[in-house]
This record gives structure tokens, C-alpha cells and sequence, in this order.
């Protein structure tokens, strides 16, 4: 329970970060409470935004969700969370009732500004780069299937099959599609159980190299792209055929070498 709750408050601050906007909402939740709460549609939106922070945040339906969209997406929940029409009502409403054109003025000033150093723009974030290939994809992306590709035509590999973690796999074929995979983003479409196998060792925080080298073999995979974690022990990529032949950044390239029979 307690490892739940503190996974629902890291997503909390994760879609927050470090702008004002949750502030924000909570004042203009109050004030709406206050001011509006006998007028139907605030009622309808109030009661809405509550429901939705429950459901966010209590433990079981949080778990639900969880295994529906995944760990690294749960904060996007808070997308439903309406949050730009409670700020701009309680806004609105305030400036409303001010009576001096003057005083509402300075009020929408003040406001405009608080909104404006909230948070950063999109293209601010670091969100966004500047792809330096035609398919929009991650250089090293781009780098890592060249390098692969390379690497099979010396070897006289007709036919690529690459297994590498959720980051890479999910642009692999869009950057090249002559490119195999034994499963698709987030595991879909896995071949078989050794391809579900490979999906879950290959990203969990604490991989089985033994099992990813056998489901890897098993599956056809002549080459693994994968961040070993720290592990430097090569041994059981070695005993299924594997061979170290590259590295970038925090990805390092085996290919298969041993021929079968052999």
C-alpha cells in the first residue's frame, strides 16, 4: 500500500513539475466553492474534478489503471483533470465582480503574468529536438540500426531481427521497416512466450541475461540492444552464441555468431 501511494504522489509531481498550476487549481476550486457552488454547471464541474482526483489517487483503482495503461503513462490520467476552464471560470468570475475598469485591469495583468511564469512553453521543455534524419526519430535510434545494418551485411545477414528495450524498439521499424522485431511497442503482437519473455527481461530494472539470451535465440533475434545496468559479466550472452560488438551511450550491441549445430 505505502510503495502504491508514494508511485500515485511521484506521478502528481511529475505532470505538475515545478510550475504553479496546481496552486492555481486549488485556489480556483475554493473560490468556486465559495462563490458558485449553487450554480448548476460549477456544481456539475466541481463534482467531476473531485471524482476524477479520487479515482487518481485512491489505491485500487489507481492499481486498475495502472495495469491498463502502464507505469510510465498513469500521470496522463490527469489530462481528464479540467483544470484550464476551473482557472479561467474562477478567473473570469473574479474580474466580473470587480467594478473598477482600473482594478480589472491591473487583476487581468497580475493574472496573465502568474499564468505566464507558471511553467515553461512546450518547445521550452526540452520535449522537443531537432531530428537529424528524414523518419523524426532519435539519433541514436538512427545510429544504432546503420550500425546493425552494417554489421549484417559484413556478417552476409540477409534478414535483421533486432530485440531491444520499449525506447528503442518503438522507433526501430519506423526509422527502418526491412527491420524485424519479435514483438511490437510495449510488447504487442509478441510472437510466442519466448518473445513475451524477452519484452519483460530485456525491460525490467532487474533482467535475467540468461533468459534474454535464450528467448533471444529462440526467437531468431541476431542481434540485442540493450542497457545491461551496470553488469558487466558477458558470460551468458557468450554461452548462447552473443557477441559484444558495440556500445552507445548506455546501449550496448550483441550479435549472434555461433552457428546453430555448432
Amino acid at each position: 500500500m505505502k510503495s502504491i501511494l508514494m508511485w500515485i504522489i511521484s506521478n502528481w509531481k511529475l505532470y505538475w513539475g515545478d510550475g504553479f498550476y496546481q496552486y492555481l487549481l486549488l485556489v480556483s476550486v475554493i473560490y468556486l466553492l465559495l462563490r458558485k457552488r449553487k450554480e448548476k454547471n460549477t456544481r456539475y464541474i466541481l463534482i467531476y474534478s473531485v471524482l476524477l482526483l479520487i479515482i487518481f489517487a485512491l489505491p485500487v483503482t489507481a492499481s486498475v489503471i495502472r495495469s491498463c495503461i502502464g507505469d510510465e503513462v498513469y500521470w496522463r490520467v490527469l489530462w481528464l483533470l479540467p483544470t484550464i476552464p476551473l482557472i479561467a471560470i474562477a478567473a473570469a468570475d473574479f474580474l466580473k465582480n470587480r467594478k473598477s475598469k482600473v482594478v480589472q485591469a491591473v487583476c487581468l495583468l497580475v493574472f496573465t503574468g502568474i499564468i505566464a511564469f507558471s511553467g515553461k512553453g512546450m518547445f521550452k521543455a526540452d520535449n522537443y529536438f531537432i531530428a537529424d534524419n528524414p523518419q523524426k526519430v532519435p539519433s541514436e535510434v538512427a545510429y544504432l540500426c546503420n550500425f546493425v545494418n552494417e554489421k549484417a551485411a559484413e556478417a552476409g545477414i540477409t534478414e535483421v531481427k533486432i530485440a531491444a528495450d520499449d525506447h528503442i524498439a518503438s522507433y526501430v521499424r519506423v526509422y527502418d521497416a526491412s527491420i524485424l522485431m519479435p514483438y511490437g511497442r510495449r510488447g504487442t503482437g509478441a510472437l510466442d512466450k519466448y518473445a513475451s519473455v524477452l519484452y519483460q527481461q530485456i525491460n525490467s530494472p532487474t533482467p535475467s541475461f540468461k533468459r534474454i539470451a535464450r528467448a533471444a535465440k529462440h526467437t531468431g533475434c541476431n542481434f540485442i540492444i540493450m542497457d545491461l545496468r551496470g553488469n558487466t559479466d558477458l558470460r551468458k550472452f557468450k554461452k548462447y552464441g552473443y557477441t559484444k560488438i558495440g556500445e552507445l551511450h548506455k546501449y550496448t550491441i550483441f550479435q549472434y555468431t555461433k552457428q546453430e549445430g555448432k
